[in-house]
């Protein structure tokens, strides 16, 4: 399936502290890929107790962002889930 983004959409953050749960990045990463979305920055940082994962996606309008921001949220081990205001810059 080709890749669906279109750099004039705005660009989506979202960032998620949890506990270092292992299978918790696939697990984020399938909330994109259920919507055939390929996110353009996945990062994962281990410290100590603390896990922390961000993701830049377009593709995404308010509600289905929001949405995705709640199931993120819900996941076990996470403490919180964050998503920032839309951005019509380049992942950085």
């Amino acid at each position: 399936m080709p890749l669906r983004s279109n750099r004039n959409e705005p660009l989506r953050r979202f960032l998620v502290r949890a506990e270092p749960v292992q299978g918790l990045p696939p697990r984020v990463l399938g909330e994109f890929a259920k919507r055939d979305l390929l996110p353009e920055l996945f990062e994962s940082r281990l410290a100590g107790d603390e896990l922390d994962l961000r993701v830049d996606c377009r593709g995404l309008d308010d509600a289905a962002a929001e949405h995705v921001a709640l199931v993120l949220a819900n996941f076990p081990g996470v403490r919180e889930a964050r998503l920032l205001p839309a951005r019509l810059t380049a992942a950085a």
